[in-house]
């Protein structure tokens, strides 16, 4: 009798523990909406941007791109703002912008974007999403793309993709560039 309860109690503990894993998972935080050092990646303010509002806040130079082949966007910008490169891309509402915009923000920006050949997901502007990066003694030819957007921030029915050269130094280009957007409309 002993053993036979040995024998049900093993599945059943099992069972128990990957229900509380799966529960505890599911539960746990939104990694795409705070990113490190607390900035919200991902806000619905239930705002509609345009690019008057990117320009209020006293961007520059704007480079309008052919978005026929970005999913769900209206238009999209590359602006310059306190000599920092950044782009905008506006959708049509929150919901479209995080469901179809998410994916294609996050293929042209970090570490693991990828900026240069075929695999490039949108090829439009794809020369602005890069910077050349090459040591003081290398050759013109020896040089190595990276992205030019360390990182973005979802806000209303826009994604702001902004310089830096890593995720913490764009966020905290894109968090000043949208405080002067806020300063501006009040």
């Amino acid at each position: 009798m002993i053993k036979f309860r040995r024998i049900l109690a093993a599945p059943l503990l099992l069972a128990t523990f990957t229900a509380f894993a799966i529960v505890g998972l599911a539960c746990g935080t939104d990694e795409t909406s705070v990113a490190s050092g607390g900035v919200e990646r991902v806000v619905d303010d239930a705002r509609i941007y345009s690019l008057n509002d990117v320009m209020a806040a006293g961007a520059k130079a704007p480079k309008e791109y052919d978005v026929t082949e970005l999913p769900g966007a209206v238009s999209a910008w590359r602006v310059i703002f306190q000599q920092k490169d950044f782009e905008v891309r506006l959708y049509p509402d929150h919901g479209i912008a995080v469901g179809q915009g998410t994916e294609w923000a996050d293929a042209a920006t970090g570490e693991d974007a990828v900026v240069v050949g075929d695999d490039v997901r949108w090829q439009e502007g794809a020369r602005d999403r890069r910077q050349c990066n090459r040591a003081a003694s290398t050759p013109h030819s020896g040089c190595n793309y990276t992205a030019r957007y360390g990182d973005y921030i979802i806000l209303g029915n826009m994604i702001l993709m902004c310089e830096g050269a890593n995720s913490e130094e764009a966020l905290k280009s894109c968090r000043y560039f949208i405080d002067q957007m806020g300063s501006s409309s009040s």
